[in-house]
């Protein structure tokens, strides 16, 4: 009996030590820099002079001098603010050694639309003579190339790549973690590595300042960034691969972001590591989504679509809780989420011009995926139909289903209203994993080929007729009536109504009269 005790104590508490590492591994760290274009922004006009921090640690980005402040643009990537840069723009925050280590992993949510044949730095810790620290470039191609200082004079060390910066909205990781005198650092774009991992001799900055939206940082600035930056955010270790998740999963569905688009399949976490998006092979194109987590980045997406293509582009969802799809994503009007609650989408990526049949119905073969999580409730749908094909009925429809395959019928039908070029609608998405795609609903009515003419008896008589029939143009539609034959009715009328209703909620009814007259009192019956 003892060791069995002993033995349940060991198994509970290996059982609390895993769990308390898996938590641990989870949670993400204490940010060193956190700089988000949605809060802490001081503004002189339209222009920045001041970038607040909002780790909690006061290294605000600060311009300067009024020449170099960047412009600040209200509605930039998936409905939040950004800050451009137009190529002579920066902001600094003052040296710190908490900033400027020598391990690291940054994140920067940007844009790069200009700047040709240059170098440009989305953002830089680093010195020179001798040089120290990192820096990112778009170098004069467009590719990508991640630097570090060997100190000692030891010269640049360069990892270059062969990804393109973007010119649409894009998120970048650069992860550096050092042994020794050795940093072995890795580059991501959307969720997947594209350059390192390798290694090389490293110095960390020990006394410039981190700067955004250009490099040489001791200077008055050089590489200047072209084009938006929306949100960075800086660690002062490198993350491990979940909290990098983590982190890239809030930025991704912030800012429209498909994490893994097109060519890796990525989950989307929540911040204890919970799945949000469960990813699959199929449905990883153009992934967005509305969210509202408050630790550890109080993400607050109230409106989505996806930033990979324009809002006039065929086939663009948009998802909102409110039926506005162009004001700012926190509008006052547009309620918040509750904390906790999820709901991403992405499709497969199949065809959209033409038409395939479903039970008289019609459909395009892109299906969309849904994952609600927490039940977020009422929401308001948009998408854009250029490039669809004709609707035969003139009205289009929502269809949602919860496995891709319409003649088994669907959770529900959404027609849609157009707006503009643009078609809306709303809906209460089911709990967990459904799917939507656009189609043509079957509108033609049931047919009543017999309908009982109006009968009448009398008081107290059972009443029989022949149930009517139906026809539909899909399949034998379900009868149902109010009463039935074959029983006893009331004095006076009563309506009676069958219904014929088809597969895809279409109905007509038939309607007949049965009058109960009264039997007339006795002749002769003697009162008092």
């Amino acid at each position: 009996m003892g060791n069995h005790l002993l033995r349940s104590k060991w198994v509970w508490l290996l059982g609390f030590v895993l769990l308390s590492n898996l938590s641990i591994a989870q949670s993400v760290p204490s940010k060193s820099l956190w700089l988000r274009a949605d809060e802490g922004v001081n503004l002189s006009g339209s222009r920045v002079t001041t970038w607040f921090d909002r780790s909690g640690n006061s290294r605000n980005a600060i311009a300067p001098n009024t020449a170099k402040r960047p412009l600040f643009k209200s509605l930039g990537s998936n409905f939040n603010p950004t800050l451009y840069f137009d190529g002579s723009d920066n902001l600094d925050v003052s040296y710190t050694s908490a900033l400027n280590t020598s391990s690291f992993t940054v994140f920067s949510v940007h844009r790069l639309t200009g700047g040709q044949n240059r170098y440009r730095s989305p953002f830089t810790s680093r010195d020179d003579s001798p040089q120290k620290g990192y820096i990112v470039y778009a170098e004069p191609g467009g590719k990508y190339q991640f630097w570090n200082g060997a100190g000692n004079n030891g010269g640049w060390q360069v990892l270059s790549s062969s990804r393109m910066a973007a010119s649409q909205t894009e998120l970048l990781v650069y992860k550096g973690s050092q042994s020794g005198s050795q940093l072995t650092k890795r580059a991501y774009i959307n969720g997947q590595i594209f350059a390192g991992a390798v290694t090389h001799n490293f110095s960390a900055n020990t006394q410039r300042p981190f700067r955004v939206g250009a490099g040489a940082t001791e200077g008055t600035g050089n590489y200047f960034w072209y084009g938006d930056i929306s949100e960075q955010i800086v660690f002062n270790s490198p993350l491990t691969d979940t909290q990098r998740l983590i982190t890239e999963s809030y930025l991704g569905i912030k800012y429209g972001l498909s994490i893994g688009n097109n060519s890796q399949s990525i989950n989307y976490l929540k911040a204890n590591g919970g799945t949000v998006w469960l990813a699959t092979s199929a449905y990883r194109y153009d992934i967005a989504g509305i969210a509202r987590e408050s630790s550890p980045f109080d993400l607050d997406q109230r409106i989505s679509s996806s930033s990979n293509v324009t809002s006039s582009t065929g086939g663009n969802v948009t998802i909102a809780t409110s039926n506005d799809f162009s004001s700012l994503n926190t509008s006052g009007s547009r309620p918040p989420l509750s904390n906790g609650q999820y709901l991403l989408w992405g499709h497969n990526n199949q065809s959209m011009n033409s038409w395939v049949n479903v039970n008289c119905s019609k459909r395009i073969s892109r299906y969309w995926r849904l994952q609600n999580t927490a039940n977020v409730g009422l929401v308001y749908f948009q998408i854009k139909l250029s490039g669809f094909p004709s609707s035969p009925t003139g009205t289009y429809t929502l269809f949602l289903d919860n496995d891709t395959d319409l003649s088994n019928g669907v959770q529900g039908t959404y027609s849609l209203t157009s707006s503009g070029g643009f078609y809306t609608t709303s809906f209460n998405p089911p709990s967990g994993v459904t799917y939507f795609t656009i189609g043509v609903k079957d509108e033609t009515l049931p047919v009543f080929t017999s309908c009982p003419s109006n009968i009448q008896v009398c008081s107290g008589s059972v009443v029989n007729w022949t149930a009517p029939t139906a026809t539909d143009n899909c399949g034998n539609p379900t009868i149902t009536g109010n009463k039935t034959s074959g029983q006893v009715f009331p004095d006076g009328q009563t309506v009676v109504t069958y219904t014929a209703t088809d597969a895809w909620g279409n109905s007509s009814t038939c309607n007949f009269t049965v009058t109960v007259n009264a039997l007339p009192a006795p002749s002769g019956a003697y009162q008092e």
